[in-house]
């Protein structure tokens, strides 16, 4: 006898377990699966990392352009470096504390004739002589030293040639002196502060101390001489009178440039006649002859006067040539 499938009325079809199981099973995940896509898909973490890294890139690359770009910054610019600020003579009363006042100064003869202070010693006439007809231009520097603190000021003197000179503050504005609005002018034509004693009164000697008190009549035109060849230069110079920058240094050296030569005590230099050779005098005599020394520690003595010697320097590197001293057979480089 057949057997019928079809359920008898009103019965409720069975259902295998199994397919329930499977629907169950689709449903959970089509539910899970949205959450887990939102919660570890590349949308949470793939893009972030790639969103991170980028700034990060950036952060390094920028750190890396400012590191190059501090070992590529010029020596002048380092902040312990000295600082430079230069005026033309007749704006020369905007730097803090200029030594020299060219208030009343109708032209260039008068600038010069006011910074190499009349009455000249006679032993330096001559270097003045040889120096005025040929400078075109004048320059007031300034120039602020961190380490130590203190400011120097320097005339540039730019000759007919195009060729630099340059001059110190006289001995008694020398080194680290700021007058600010404490200032008045002496009738020399130079700046002091109010209460101190003028230039004019007392001795020299009273007013600035220095082991060679021969060098005072420089002295108080100019606290060392020089060459420069380029102008960057003068800051480096003044903060450190003994060395030479590239050919640019002191030819005659300021009162803090005064040193002993080495196994020599006795003797100072104060000038330099060129790279082999230093001019040097004797400390503590009132008149004392120039001493040449030369590397090897070989020494000339001569019965020039250090003025002298100083005037013909100057007259030298202005362009005016001078009869160098007996023993060399010409001038050297």
């Amino acid at each position: 006898m057949a057997v019928s499938a079809v359920a008898p009325a009103g019965a409720q079809p069975e259902v295998e377990w199994w397919w329930v199981v499977g629907v169950f099973v689709a449903v959970a995940l089509s539910a899970l699966v949205p959450i887990a896509t939102a919660a570890f898909g590349p949308g949470r973490y793939g893009d972030k990392s790639k969103s991170e890294d980028k700034p990060k890139a950036a952060t390094r690359d920028s750190r890396g352009d400012a590191d190059e770009a501090v070992s590529h910054r010029p020596l002048e610019e380092e902040p312990w470096a000295p600082k430079l600020e230069i005026k033309d003579w007749q704006s020369a009363s905007e730097l803090p504390g200029c030594p020299w006042n060219f208030d009343d100064c109708s032209g260039l003869s008068e600038a010069l004739e006011r910074i190499w202070r009349k009455p000249l010693c006679a032993d330096l006439q001559s270097g003045f002589d040889a120096l005025k007809p040929r400078v075109r231009n004048l320059q007031i520097a300034r120039v602020t030293v961190t380490m130590p603190r203190a400011v120097h000021f320097a005339v540039v003197y730019t000759l007919n040639t195009g060729a630099e000179l340059f001059g110190g503050a006289p001995a008694e504005h020398a080194v680290g002196l700021d007058m600010g609005d404490d200032a008045s002018v002496g009738s020399a034509g130079l700046r002091r502060r109010r209460g101190s004693a003028s230039p004019e009164k007392g001795s020299s000697t009273e007013a600035f101390s220095t082991p060679l008190p021969c060098l005072l009549p420089f002295y108080r035109i100019h606290d060392g001489f020089g060459v420069l060849l380029v102008l960057k230069h003068l800051p480096l110079l003044l903060a450190s009178p003994g060395d030479s920058v590239a050919g640019s240094c002191f030819y005659v050296y300021p009162a803090r440039g005064l040193e002993p030569v080495a196994a020599r005590g006795d003797l100072l230099k104060f000038a330099r006649v060129d790279k082999a050779c230093l001019a040097c005098a004797r400390a503590g005599l009132e008149e004392p002859c120039v001493v040449y020394v030369e590397r090897g520690g070989e020494t000339t003595e001569d019965d020039e006067h250090p003025l002298c010697f100083i005037a013909d320097t100057v007259s030298n590197i202005a362009g005016q040539r001078v009869v160098p001293p007996m023993y060399m057979s010409g001038l050297r480089q």
